[in-house]
């Protein structure tokens, strides 16, 4: 007997729930402070100097205090000494707030602990890796603040000779796969807390902190981008001349990009299972193909997102990186000279939105704003 479409659609949708119910019992239901004590005791020897260091930031915020705002008592210098109230207002606030960070990064060690000792035991049984700190991700694509690339234009032995970009981003509390990329060693499948730790100068990514899923695809793609609406991070990195619009609900959830040209290639590797499996699972992630990788990032990276995020991350894994993979291993890009194997040009980066129509204007505001009450002054102004 033929079973119907809706009954293999509600049969998936019973295993893939099950599927991801097996890996939330897995998660460990709680982590004992004794057994944080004997997996790592220098986080609470740790805490204790964060106490004592709480206790002298007390006494320096009220002496900052009391010399800036006179509270909770006004404290009067020497006269010889007046000049330099300006410079003490000023050391006692940075020891104040030094005392502050110190204590306050001292103190959440025994909890960054805790939490690292259950993603552990969640690893172990699933069969992955776990590192407290965790390789750095490479700086590619939008999420992970690659920027423009300099080398758009330039040859392939020219951009082959260019060294990497630094990377923009840290990990912590790791879950990868034990199968790695034969070429550069790096895990298939990662999931990790990234935080940015780049300079003045170098490009920003959309967040400061996030959870990211990356995932290595059978061969290199175009550049596809799909925004969750609910967060809007990632649109403004874009013009609206890239958009496609996907069918179904899936436009009332998520905004998809695709360089101009390849929106047919979008529409082929995004297949309605694809979709369906992002409003599922990922109503507020942003996900990125870019070259060989899928990344999906979301918002929820704190502790108490842990068993619920990283859980249905390694799921959505398992079901895009299937059909993903499949329609990846199948795509051809007729505008390149290989087509099974790269990409054009003009399909590899998402054109990002320019920052000089935002300057021009910052410039014109600030001209605008010093020079009006001048211009005023001479008109209206009386002799």
């Amino acid at each position: 007997m033929r079973v119907g479409a809706d009954e293999l659609s509600g049969a998936r949708i019973e295993r893939r729930d099950a599927r991801l119910e097996a890996f939330r019992a897995d998660w460990p239901k709680r982590v004992s402070w004794a057994d944080v004590r004997v997996a790592d005791p220098e986080a609470f020897r740790s805490a204790a100097q964060g106490a004592r260091l709480g206790l002298l930031a007390v006494p320096a915020t009220l002496l900052a205090s009391s010399l800036t705002i006179e509270f909770p008592i006004a404290i009067p210098l020497p006269s010889w000494l007046d000049w330099g109230r300006a410079l003490c207002m000023m050391a006692a606030m940075l020891v104040a707030i030094g005392c502050w960070i110190w204590a306050g990064a001292l103190l959440s060690m025994p909890a960054d602990a805790r939490r690292g000792l259950a993603v552990q035991r969640f690893a172990e049984r699933r069969g992955l890796r776990y590192t407290r700190f965790g390789a750095r991700p490479e700086r590619i694509g939008i999420v992970f603040a690659e920027g423009h690339r300099a080398a758009d234009g330039a040859s392939r032995s020219a951009r082959r000779s260019e060294p990497s970009p630094e990377p923009l981003y840290d990990t912590q509390f790791t879950l990868a796969s034990t199968d790695v990329h034969r070429r550069s060693g790096v895990p298939e499948m990662r999931i990790g807390v990234a935080t940015y730790v780049g300079g003045k100068s170098d490009p920003k990514g959309p967040r400061p902190a996030f959870r990211y899923l990356s995932l290595r695809l059978p061969r290199r793609l175009p550049h596809l981008l799909i925004d969750s609406r609910r967060n809007g991070s990632l649109r403004r990195f874009l013009p609206g001349s890239q958009r496609i619009s996907l069918e179904g609900d899936f436009d009332r959830s998520f905004t998809a990009y695709a360089p101009r040209g390849y929106e047919r290639d979008a529409l082929e590797l995004l297949t309605p299972d694809v979709m369906a499996c992002l409003i599922d699972h990922g109503g507020r992630w942003d996900v990125e193909v870019v070259d060989d990788l899928l990344i999906v990032a979301s918002s929820r990276h704190r502790a108490w997102w842990d068993r619920a995020e990283s859980t249905a991350l390694l799921r959505f894994a398992e079901l895009v990186g299937d059909e993903l993979g499949h329609q990846a291993e199948s795509y051809s890009d007729p505008r390149s000279s290989r087509p099974r194997s790269r990409v054009a040009e003009a399909g590899r980066r998402l054109r990002l939105r320019s920052a000089a129509w935002a300057t021009v204007g910052c410039a014109l505001f600030l001209a605008a704003w010093l020079g009006l009450p001048p211009l005023v002054e001479y008109l209206f102004g009386g002799n």
